[in-house]
This record gives C-alpha cells, sequence and structure tokens, in this order.
C-alpha cells in the first residue's frame, strides 16, 4: 500500500507545481489598480512573443518596461508586430507596479501614430 501513497501525492501535487507560476505571471494583484499610470516616450526594445507582449520605454529619464497584451490580441485588433518600432514614441495608459523600486507598468490601452488600441 505504502508505494501508492507516494504516487497518489505526486500526482495530486503535479498540477499545482505547473499553475502556480502561470498563474502568478498573469495576476494583477501586483499592479496598483486604484489609478491609472500614463507614460509617454521613446521605444528602446519592443519583444512580441508569448504569453504577451513587452516593450522598453524611455518617459522622461526613466527606463520602463511595459507588459502589453498577448500577441494573439493584439494582432486581431489591429496591432501587428510591424506597427511598433524602436524609436517611435508611443503612449500608454495602464497599472504600475506596487513596488516603486519597479519601473514597470501592464499596459490598458498604447496609442501608436495617434491610433489608440485596447489591450485589455
Amino acid at each position: 500500500m505504502k508505494p501508492y501513497y507516494g504516487l497518489a501525492v505526486a500526482a495530486l501535487a503535479a498540477p499545482l507545481l505547473v499553475s502556480g507560476p502561470a498563474s502568478a505571471h498573469h495576476g494583477w494583484a501586483g499592479q496598483d489598480n486604484s489609478k491609472v499610470t500614463t507614460l509617454e516616450g521613446r521605444v528602446d526594445a519592443v519583444r512580441y512573443r508569448n504569453p504577451h507582449g513587452e516593450l522598453d520605454l524611455t518617459s522622461g529619464n526613466q527606463k520602463w518596461t511595459v507588459t502589453l497584451a498577448p500577441v494573439a490580441r493584439m494582432s486581431a485588433r489591429g496591432l501587428t508586430e510591424d506597427k511598433i518600432k524602436v524609436g517611435q514614441v508611443v503612449k500608454i495608459n495602464g497599472h504600475r507596479n506596487l513596488d516603486p523600486a519597479r519601473l514597470e507598468v501592464k499596459a490598458n490601452d498604447i496609442t501608436v501614430n495617434g491610433q489608440t488600441t485596447s489591450l485589455r
């Protein structure tokens, strides 16, 4: 009976180990959802990759990391990979990381070349 006990525990624990980091990664609990942060600045890097796009943005004298939407959602809304280029000025509205030392924002929307795309 004892060999099956260890197998049963492992089988029950496996889904928790796999889903834990993924669900924590995509949550909004680490963001200040009480107010919207607006940034406007130059795009330093763009990463169209799963699970979501990202860009590095210089706004003022600060370098920010901006989390965008999943690539499929952005593409479906017309924000394809060729729309955001390094050197462009974009505007972001979103929610800042709760840790003020981390210059990170999860974007609600992005304005590129005068066109605003919802990312939610």
